[in-house]
């Protein structure tokens, strides 16, 4: 029988501003926190009419949601943009996705960066953990409220399941299919809800047509009630130093957490897709895009390229722990990849 115990954490505990998965803005993942809102590096009103007729066909808003993930990916894009020539005005900040969606598609602003499995499910689509299939989705579903997506990149920030070095190396595991061997032995850091969550633990039978419990943990064969779990918010700084501290062998972090490089953990591979895609993509206003330079989506479609999930936990680390600035954080990157 598994021992269940939640722990009362002292306010003593590092708080580091950490992911962008965040059930509150329609995350593909209800299990993760809400993130902690950074200011913008750059921002202007989010009342900002939209751009591309009335300001010339090189004149572009771009908005963000407001956590420094988001502001910084919508930074780089418009960073990016402007070494091209273009007039970019900046609404970083504005808020959760109920704010940020609505305000896209009444052309507040023209483009902003997105998870595609977070906003496919935000409106109505299914996502999986196939981003090719969850990026078609998005297009479907995005095609309904005028916007398009561009390319995504191969980075990603979804809910992951971490471990430290040690017990990576101890066990042999890079896999979530290897750590179903072992997973009875170890101590896992996961939230109140997940026994019911179908992206943590799996469908409850009760809700299964089959009666099987199926997706998550379940379908690596490892069974929540068999588990020994202390209780930590997923994707918050408690369960990443309770990980880092022994107190837990296993956690759910998000796969962009600044922690996972802090401290060296190892991202275990979802082998099995269990957990929606959650590649970055930029969204843009399908009014504006059709009217857009030709070098628009080409620009955007090279930064993304370059982006992967490793690069983007270091530059993570940068905004959140080191507290470097967004915009100078953006820049380096660009000029270290040949972008501006």
């Amino acid at each position: 029988m598994r021992n269940h115990r939640t722990l009362a954490l002292g306010a003593a505990l590092l708080a580091l501003v950490i992911s962008a998965c965040a059930p509150g803005e329609g995350s593909g993942s209800p299990t993760a926190s809400d993130p902690v809102s950074s200011d913008p590096a750059t921002s202007a009103s989010a009342e900002a009419s939209s751009s591309g007729a009335a300001e010339g066909e090189r004149s572009i808003v771009i908005g963000s949601a407001g956590f420094y993930e988001a502001q910084l990916m919508a930074e780089i894009y418009a960073q990016a943009l402007e070494a091209n020539d273009y007039t970019v005005e900046r609404a970083l900040g504005i808020g959760p996705r109920d704010t940020t969606q609505p305000a896209h598609e009444s052309g507040e602003f023209d483009l902003q960066p997105e998870y595609i499995g977070s906003l496919t499910t935000f409106l109505g689509g299914s996502a999986s953990g196939d981003p090719d299939e969850t990026f078609a989705e998005l297009e479907a579903v995005l095609a309904d409220v005028g916007l398009t997506p561009l390319e995504y990149a191969p980075a990603q920030d979804q809910n992951a399941f971490v471990v430290r070095q040690e017990t990576a190396d101890d066990n042999g595991v890079t896999t979530m299919s290897e750590l179903a061997d072992v997973a009875g032995d170890l101590v896992w850091g996961l939230p109140p809800e997940c026994e019911t969550n179908a992206l943590c633990a799996g469908i409850p039978p009760e809700d299964d047509p089959d009666g099987d419990r199926e997706g998550g943990l379940s379908d690596y064969g490892i069974e929540y009630d068999e588990l020994e779990v202390e209780s930590y918010a997923a994707c918050d700084a408690p369960v990443a130093q309770a990980l880092n501290d022994g107190v837990v062998d296993v956690a759910e972090l998000c796969s962009t957490q600044p922690d996972i490089e802090r401290f060296n953990f190892v991202v275990l591979e979802d082998d099995l897709q269990t957990q929606p895609s959650e590649n970055i993509a930029p969204i843009v206003s399908t009014e504006w895009l059709e009217s857009a330079p030709d070098d628009f989506a080409d620009i955007l479609n090279e930064v993304s390229a370059a982006m992967d999930t490793e690069t983007l936990t270091s530059l993570g680390v940068q905004v959140a722990v080191d507290q470097e600035d967004v915009a100078d954080v953006a820049t380096q990157w660009l000029t270290d990849n040949g972008l501006n």
